[in-house]
């Protein structure tokens, strides 16, 4: 189905909905028929049955039969009226059919016809006939003589021109020449008088004749209701178009068109126009006449604005207008009630009209990509009835704006980050000497009393074993330090004191900005100091320039392969992108465009600092004011948010506990002015821009509000010391124990450094004092594991019985490099027989960083998903009922190798499709984790299983077919 998948794919999802629609009158008519449907057992012969007087339908699709069985000759004076060979190795039309006379549809696509004979004339009674995909050059003039036929499908050959007598075609309703090689739109088409749908889509339309428009003769087509001109090489469209009254359904996406005739209006039938992919400036405003229309795709063309007068299309139920450069949207627009998707992701959009919500009926919302203001983006990306509650609260209580900018400190370990925020947070500080042990830390710290500008300061610790945990920190719209110790700092480790964190903040905050501050200059003289500044700022432009070619190279490499027509892409594995859709390409390519665009901003130059001393803090505290009073750069910052949920957000801050109950959260609500029906959204909001954690979609957590990320903090850094000694002195506290126990107690502390085992009585005790009630641990534990930090490795499915001990696994712990041998991770057959099986492997590969932390929370994803499973450090083995997985994970061996996690199955080969169902949980579970970095370049390649069977050292890797953009 790859050739009818991309034609589906070369239009819109709604567009494709018209076919099926033509599918399901066919099926419905065929209901009531009589069916047989044959299938070759171990490529043995197919026979036909004795008795086939009944039949009315013939299946013998999908059987890479190069001849017809014996005795379907003598179903002639049967009642077979529908002959399905589809999917087989047919060179020509087999002599055997032709004498089936009483055919009304005959399905040949998919095979490897070159030609039709004459004959085909003999199938006199065909009213539908299938070519598809096949190797046609051109059709047979008696093809003309099946006056009966209405539907026909030649799409996907090589056909260069239609005979004349296809003009004499009186009763063809449908008609596909989607994706051939017609270089003009051919004149017969004029006279078919009964023609309702036509799809030409993917005909490049060269000819002198055209010139890349269309013919005036087409005027003469007034039947047609449903026409597809995607791909077609359009630049321009003639005032004739504007004659065919009964259109319903245009199709002109991916051509060269920038306006729209001006007689346009006249389609007054029409309910819906796809012009995505054009190279529209201004909105045409012709098409604002039609009053009619229902479904309007202008997606990736260069939109600036919309009219005003967008409100006339009052029916409009679809609107896509993703990937243009819109600055705003009319107030207007609010009044398009019947809207249910509108697609606007990829614009410049910072603010949305007041009274947004009114459009409630939209379910499919997409604004990712806007620079959004008001309503904060945290609030717009979560659904339209957000928008609404968002303002109507503005609407109902005193707006105010209290600037709060969250500040990041990250860098390597004793790159000084903890002395810096002490020194920059407190202006009494001296210069005692402070080791950062405490891990991540949050400090606030009231910059401007005057001005109450607030920064939220996390000093993100440099330890590696922090690693996992250190990107849930990292969020939009917050100002980033990276410090440099410049006394370590050499040249040719660039890339891990700096270059790597560029990377991890590009990934995961596309558009940050970046501050680079050089501490220990006490340490250095004056030319050394200038000569690593000049260095960094060097390394620095040259990385950019490099990952700035990288992604060129790669929007040029899609390009080329969107020049090649898909046929020509799906023919030789070896071509790049093989068998990859032009929608999917589109989609890479927007991504790759998206990166190219969201580059970090990165202050210039290197702020040098000594924190004994104190030299140049006041200078560093200054330039943190003035980037952060920056309203083009932090536009965020100064925004309006309704008094009444900052008044939420304050009085959430007072309370010590650990966390709040719903109901209490609920009454700090009214306190706030928030009703019980007003503070999901307010919660929501305060979730999305990290200051609590409030868990909607959890049946656990959702009653529950994590309001003391301080504490909750402090909880997060007991798991991720490494020191034996200091996790020894948590478990033992003051208290003096026999030895037995203090030999147990190592036993666990060793366990856990080892291979990230702890029962549930050890993590009590780690997290005293924070963890007072069962109820307690419980809570804590739910929600390390809804973050991806741990799993249960036996949890009860009743209440526990006296003496059972539960355990729970943190697998950035473990140790041992792969799991239990198994044979087939070792390359040895499980089977025994090489024939028998075949290996699915799904391979994610990552060129410029691999999330860290991603390996050990994409395990505990998954677990629910697996059972019988084996940790090691970089490998996984589990079952998915009784198919056998593995997920590996490969680091980058050196500067030029990327780093790969792969999934793999092993299945019989007539079972291979369990296989992809074992696999698909996991490929979601993991898609879902790379959807929190929205700047990660990687890509997903199917490995080829015959390479893996004989062991090639370099197996070859086909695009994933799925809908992933990279």
């Amino acid at each position: 189905m790859a050739g009818n998948d991309a034609c589906n794919n070369s239009c819109d999802p709604k567009t494709a909905k018209l076919w099926r629609d033509a599918t399901l009158r066919t099926r419905k008519l065929r209901s009531n028929l009589r069916q047989l449907t044959l299938s070759c057992v171990d490529k043995s012969k197919l026979s036909l049955p004795a008795d086939m007087g009944d039949v009315e339908v013939l299946n013998l699709g999908n059987n890479s039969l190069e001849e017809v069985p014996d005795g379907l000759q003598s179903l002639c004076a049967g009642n077979v009226h529908v002959l399905i060979l589809r999917r087989n190795k047919f060179l020509n039309i087999p002599s055997a059919v032709y004498h089936l006379g009483r055919l009304t549809e005959l399905d040949m696509s998919h095979n490897r016809l070159s030609y039709l004979t004459e004959a085909v004339s003999l199938l006199g009674h065909l009213k539908k006939l299938c070519l598809s995909h096949n190797q046609l050059h051109t059709l047979p003039g008696q093809l003309g003589m099946l006056l009966d036929l209405e539907e026909l499908d030649v799409s996907f050959n090589q056909i260069t021109h239609l005979p004349d007598t296809m003009q004499g075609l009186p009763s063809l309703r449908t008609l596909d020449l989607d994706h051939n090689e017609l270089y003009s739109f051919p004149q017969q088409l004029f006279h078919l008088a009964a023609l309702e749908e036509l799809d030409f889509s993917g005909n490049k339309m060269l000819g002198s004749s055209c010139s890349g428009s269309l013919p005036d003769g087409i005027r003469s087509m007034q039947s047609l209701k449903i026409l597809w001109l995607s791909s077609t090489g359009l630049s321009m469209l003639p005032n004739s178009l504007c004659a065919l009254v009964n259109l319903e359904s245009l199709m002109l996406d991916n051509n060269n068109l920038h306006t729209l005739p001006e007689g346009f209006g006249a389609l007054q039938k029409l309910k819906i126009l796809n012009i995505s992919s054009n190279a529209f400036q201004d909105f045409p405003f012709p098409l604002l006449q039609l009053v009619d229309l229902e479904e309007l795709y202008m997606s990736h063309n260069r939109l600036v604005v919309l009219p005003e007068v967008i409100s006339c299309l009052t029916k409009l139920v679809i609107l896509w207008l993703d990937n243009n450069q819109i600055r705003y949207l009319p107030d207007s627009i609010v009044e398009l009630g019947f809207l249910e998707e509108l697609v606007l992701q990829g614009n410049q959009i910072a603010m949305l009209p007041d009274f947004f919500g009114k459009l409630s009926k939209v379910n499919i919302w997409k604004i990712k990509d806007n620079p959004l203001i008001q309503p904060p983006y945290e609030v717009c990306m979560k659904g339209i009835p957000y928008i609404a509650a968002y303002q109507k609260e503005l609407a109902h209580s005193q707006p105010a704006v209290k600037p709060r900018l969250k500040l990041v400190i990250s860098g390597l370990k004793d790159a000084g980050k903890t002395l810096l925020r002490l020194c920059l947070t407190d202006e009494q500080h001296t210069s005692t000497m402070v080791q950062g042990y405490k891990g991540i830390e949050i400090t606030n710290w009231t910059a401007d009393a005057e001005r109450g500008l607030t920064f939220i300061v996390y000093d993100l610790a440099g330890n590696q074993s922090y690693d996992i945990i250190k990107p849930f920190f990292l969020s939009p719209g917050a100002l980033y330090i990276l410090v440099v110790n410049l006394k370590s700092y050499v040249s040719k480790y660039f890339y891990t004191h700096v270059g790597y964190f560029l990377h991890l903040i590009t990934a995961k905050v596309p558009h940050a900005v970046v501050c680079i501050v050089g501490t220990h200059t006490d340490l250095c003289n004056e030319q050394e100091l200038e000569e690593k500044c000049l260095d960094i700022h060097h390394q620095i432009a040259m990385q950019v320039k490099r990952d700035l070619e990288t992604l060129q190279n790669l929007i040029k490499t899609v390009d080329e392969a969107l020049i090649q027509d898909f046929d020509l892409r799906a023919s030789n594995p070896h071509t790049a992108f093989y068998g990859v859709s032009d929608k999917n390409l589109r989609r890479k390519k927007d991504h790759l465009q998206y990166l190219m665009n969201n580059r970090l901003q990165i202050l210039s130059p290197v702020l040098c600092v000594s924190c004994l001393d104190c030299s140049n803090i006041k200078r560093l505290r200054e330039k943190l004011l003035s980037v952060a009073e920056h309203r083009e750069i932090f536009p965020n910052l100064h925004r309006v948010l309704p008094k009444s949920w900052q008044m939420l957000e304050e009085l959430h801050f007072k309370p010590q506990e650990l966390w709040l109950t719903w109901w209490d959260s609920a009454r700090l609500g009214l306190q706030a002015g928030l009703t019980e029906d007003r503070m999901h959204s307010a919660l929501s909001y305060l979730h999305e821009s990290g200051k609590l954690l409030y868990f909607e979609d959890n049946h656990t957590l959702k009653e529950y509000v994590f309001h003391n990320l301080t504490k909750l903090i402090d909880i997060l850094n007991v798991f991720f010391q490494r020191d034996a000694t200091v996790l020894f002195a948590k478990l033992t506290g003051d208290t003096t124990i026999d030895g037995l126990k203090v030999t147990q107690l190592h036993h666990y502390v060793e366990g856990f450094l080892l291979h990230g085992l702890l029962p549930t009585h050890i993590i009590r005790s780690l997290l005293k004092p924070h963890i007072k009630t069962h109820e307690d641990l419980q809570l804590i534990l739910e929600l390390l594991e809804k973050m991806g930090l741990c799993y249960c490795i036996n949890k009860p499915k009743t209440k526990l019985l006296n003496g059972t001990t539960v355990w729970y696994k943190f697998p950035c712990y473990v140790k041992n490099e792969v799991p239990h041998e198994e044979a087939w991770i070792n390359s040895t057959n499980i089977s025994g027989s090489c024939l028998a099986v075949e290996q699915l492997q799904i391979e994610y590969s990552f060129p410029f960083i691999f999330p860290p932390g991603l390996f050990a929370r994409f395990s505990v994803q998954i677990n629910s998903h697996v059972v019988h499973r084996s940790d090691g450090k970089f490998q996984i083995f589990a079952y998915r009922g009784k198919v056998p997985l593995v997920v590996s994970y490969q680091p980058a061996r050196g500067a030029l190798q990327p780093d790969i996690l792969s999934i793999a199955s092993h299945a019989s080969l007539p079972n291979i499709w369990t296989a992809w169902q074992a696999i698909t949980p996991l490929v979601d579970e993991l898609n879902a984790l790379l959807q929190e970095w929205p700047a990660l370049y990687y890509t997903v390649h199917v490995i080829c299983s015959k390479c893996l069977k004989r062991g090639s050292p370099n197996p070859h890797p086909f695009p994933d077919l799925e809908d992933n953009p990279i």
